[in-house]
């Protein structure tokens, strides 16, 4: 499983209020999933932070004025070198997800992790992520 892949479902987990499921079987498995994924997930966002904090300590002074010249939607002109480095720690970044990680979630039926849920907001596309990152089988 990609580790964006991943991401994406402990985002959507992270959203469900676990002490609302009643089914033990159900709630001890999206637990125990999510915990493992986020074992997966964690390595690469503590390098996308040292990356993103990296890269704003060495361009302190110029990301403020480009920022700013986003925030305004003015043109970025006159920052090359500035432009060509975030080019590349986005690069970076991207390449942190785009990874396969070994991933073994246990999933649940649909059935049961929509009764389970009954009452959290989800989306047809956060159901499917969920059914791609192995957590829900159909």
């Amino acid at each position: 499983m990609k580790i964006s892949v991943a991401n994406a479902v402990l985002g959507i987990l992270s959203g469900i209020k676990i002490n609302k499921i009643a089914d033990k079987k159900v709630k001890t498995t999206l637990m125990n999933d999510y915990l493992h994924l986020r074992k997966i997930v964690k390595p690469a966002l503590d390098d996308k932070n040292e990356i993103a904090q990296k890269f704003q300590s060495d361009w302190r002074d110029e990301f403020v004025a480009v920022e700013t010249l986003r925030r305004e939607g003015k043109p970025v002109v006159g920052h090359k070198e500035f432009l060509e480095a975030e080019a590349d720690a986005n690069k970076a970044i991207f390449a942190l997800f785009d990874k396969d990680a070994e991933a073994s979630p246990k999933a649940v039926s649909l059935d049961s992790f929509l009764v389970a849920c009954k009452g959290d907001d989800l989306t047809f596309e956060q159901i499917a992520t969920l059914e791609e990152g192995g957590i829900i089988k159909v």
